[in-house]
C-alpha cells in the first residue's frame, strides 16, 4: 500500500512539494552544488544521499566516478561521520564499496521504504539530532521529497536524476516515466 500513502499525503504535502519543483532554493541540478557553506546556510548537520539517480545511474554497484569524487572532497570538508546513504537497495556490492572507500559513512535501510519517513527518522535518532537538522538529496518527488516533508527534514530536490539507458534501457526508462508522472501529479495537485 505504498502507493496509497504517497498518494494520500502527497496531496496533503502539495504546496510543499511544488517548492520542490518550482523554486531554485529547494533543487540540485549538480552535486558539486553542495557545498560545506550550502550545507552551514541550511543548518543541515547530516547529508543524506539517496544512491540510484543520485550518485549513479539504477541497479549501478558505485558511484560514477565524478560523484565519488565529489564524496570524497565533502567527506575531507565536512567528515564523512557527518554523511549517509539512504537506500532502498543496500546491495551487497554497495555496502563493500562504501566499507572500502567511506568506512565512517552511514548506510541505511528503512524499515519501510521511502515516501515512509522511518529512515530519516532512525538517521536522525542515531545521530542523536532532530531531524530538521537532516538534508536529504533525492531525485523523486513522492518518494524522497516526500519524506522530507513527513519527517520534517530539509530536503533538495536532485533533477535530473543521474540514468545510463544503455545499462539499463527498461529500468531506466520505468523511472524516467515515474519521475515525469510524479511531475505531472504534483502541478495537476
Amino acid at each position: 500500500m505504498r502507493w496509497w500513502f504517497a498518494i494520500k499525503n502527497a496531496w496533503q504535502q502539495r504546496a510543499y512539494l511544488k517548492r520542490f519543483m518550482c523554486s531554485a532554493d529547494y533543487q540540485i541540478h549538480a552535486l558539486e552544488e553542495v557545498t560545506p557553506q550550502k550545507l552551514e546556510e541550511a543548518n543541515v548537520a547530516i547529508l543524506v544521499l539517496d544512491f540510484d539517480g543520485v550518485l549513479a545511474g539504477h541497479d549501478a554497484k558505485e558511484p560514477t566516478e565524478d560523484a565519488a569524487r565529489w564524496l570524497r572532497s565533502l567527506s575531507h570538508s565536512i567528515g564523512e561521520q557527518r554523511i549517509a546513504i539512504l537506500t532502498n537497495k543496500p546491495k551487497p556490492e554497495r555496502v563493500r564499496y562504501f566499507a572500502e572507500h567511506f568506512p565512517s559513512i552511514l548506510l541505511v535501510q528503512g524499515t519501510k521504504k521511502k515516501p515512509y519517513p522511518d529512515g530519516l527518522q532512525a538517521i536522525a535518532a542515531y545521530k542523536g539530532l532532530p531531524p530538521h537538522r537532516l538534508g536529504l538529496i533525492d531525485d523523486r518527488l513522492l518518494t524522497g521529497m516526500l519524506a522530507t516533508c513527513l519527517s520534517y527534514t530539509h530536503g533538495w530536490y536532485f533533477y535530473p536524476a543521474r540514468t545510463h539507458f544503455w545499462r539499463h534501457p527498461i529500468k531506466e526508462s520505468f523511472f524516467a516515466f515515474l519521475r515525469w508522472f510524479e511531475r505531472a501529479m504534483v502541478r495537476i495537485f
